[in-house]
């Protein structure tokens, strides 16, 4: 239908062109600047169409398209940007929360730390005072253990000391149950002698 129009409008202007107007002037007269000129006027007005619709078709069309998509692009973009600083906003805010709570953490944990501490230098030094008792014990098995067998090799000396005075002064010998029985024997003397002094 615009195809239908544009190509009336044409042919009309084509015509009026073409067909020489009733009003010209005569042929040896000049026309001033100011002057109304209808060829020239209407073959203005037939490229201002034409123009008009040339760029109406091949330039502002696609350049109002790109300016449009360009708007939607810079709208989309700032509308990102505001997201993007909202979640950067409440990014922030949650990892200054954090980190509150972490300050807030430290002393908590310090004294945890201490408590811990403490509580291992307290084992420590219950787990020293123990093995410290069980070495003391352990030696004084071991001293007594010590003792009665130095008793016990003193004893044997000296029963067989005894034996050997005892064969020479009664020129017999003694049997070794003899010689167990007489020290055993001075043995208990000994000891309730000490009791007496006690």
């Amino acid at each position: 239908m615009a195809r239908g129009r544009l190509t009336a409008a044409l042919t009309v202007a084509a015509a009026l062109v073409l067909a020489p107007p009733a009003w010209a002037a005569a042929e040896g007269e000049k026309k001033g600047i100011f002057d109304p000129q209808f060829d020239l006027g209407l073959w203005t007005i037939i490229v201002f169409v034409i123009l008009f619709w040339v760029l109406k078709r091949f330039a502002w069309g696609p350049i109002l398209n790109g300016l449009q998509t360009r708007e939607q692009s810079i709208r989309a973009a700032v509308e990102e940007a505001k997201l993007a600083r909202q979640e950067t906003a409440a990014a922030r805010a949650e990892f200054e929360r954090k980190l509150a709570d972490a300050h807030a953490e430290i002393p908590k944990l310090m004294e945890a730390a201490r408590r811990d501490a403490q509580q291992l230098k307290e084992e420590m030094r219950a787990q020293a005072g123990k093995d410290i008792q069980t070495e003391r014990q352990r030696l004084h098995r071991e001293i007594e253990t010590a003792r009665v067998q130095a008793l016990k090799d003193i004893s044997d000396h000296a029963a067989q000391l005894a034996t050997l005075i005892s064969a020479k002064a009664i020129r017999r010998s003694l049997t070794p149950e003899d010689h167990h029985r007489l020290v055993d024997e001075a043995l208990d003397e000994l000891k309730q002698t000490q009791q007496e002094k006690s």
